[in-house]
């Protein structure tokens, strides 16, 4: 099962590199840029007094155009203004785990989940990190996920990975299920065993 990260904070307040939307962040919630920070430019003076807002689009841009060190530093900008920025500490922890970096990334999304328990993206990429060295943890974690958002079909196939490799069949079923109840092209990536039985055609049953 491929590794798949969520990235960015803008608009729902995340973004997956892929183009799919990966949050359902109320409106209230989306930060918004600002001008406000960008008195000093207009004074001749440096950008250093930019607006927290504006440096969390500069370093999602960064990162999406795949400049992760840039993007990273821009992030740290932004912590320096508000140290419990959780998108910032979001993107951060993305960028580890991008790099390999479990233990950091785990880290720094703890930092974004201490500012909002319920921060989807950060739960969902926490729980990627923790499969392989915690995997009761992440069995948690991916619940936890579907608890907040039951439309989450990635999460759900991730969870079923994990409780079948627990040995909870059934639970796993269950996982399955509901991925492939939200999410029909996800039925290739569930184990044949857990797939459900085609049911046969009226054509067929007539003909018994």
């Amino acid at each position: 099962m491929s590794t798949r990260l969520i990235f960015g904070s803008l608009a729902c307040g995340a973004v997956l590199l892929t183009g799919v939307p990966a949050c359902s962040e109320k409106p209230a919630d989306k930060p918004q840029t600002s001008n406000a920070g960008n008195s000093d430019k207009a004074n001749g003076g440096t950008s250093t007094g930019t607006a927290p807002a504006d440096l969390l689009k500069i370093g999602v841009e960064q990162g999406q155009a795949g400049d992760l060190e840039a993007a990273k530093t821009t992030f740290e900008r932004l912590l320096d203004a508000d140290a419990n920025n959780k998108f910032a500490w979001f993107n951060l922890g993305f960028i580890a785990q991008s790099r390999n970096q479990a233990d950091e990334a785990i880290s720094n999304y703890d930092k974004a989940l201490a500012a909002d328990a319920n921060y989807k993206p950060a739960l969902y990429n926490k729980a990627i990190a923790l499969e392989g060295k915690a995997p009761t943890t992440s069995i948690d974690i991916y619940r936890k996920v579907v608890s907040i958002d039951n439309k989450s079909s990635t999460a759900y196939l991730r969870l079923g990975m994990l409780l079948s490799q627990s040995g909870d069949d059934a639970a796993a079923r269950d996982a399955f299920n509901a991925a492939i109840r939200l999410d029909k092209g996800l039925a290739s990536g569930v184990p044949e065993k857990y797939r459900p039985t085609p049911k046969a055609s009226s054509s067929t049953r007539a003909g018994r």
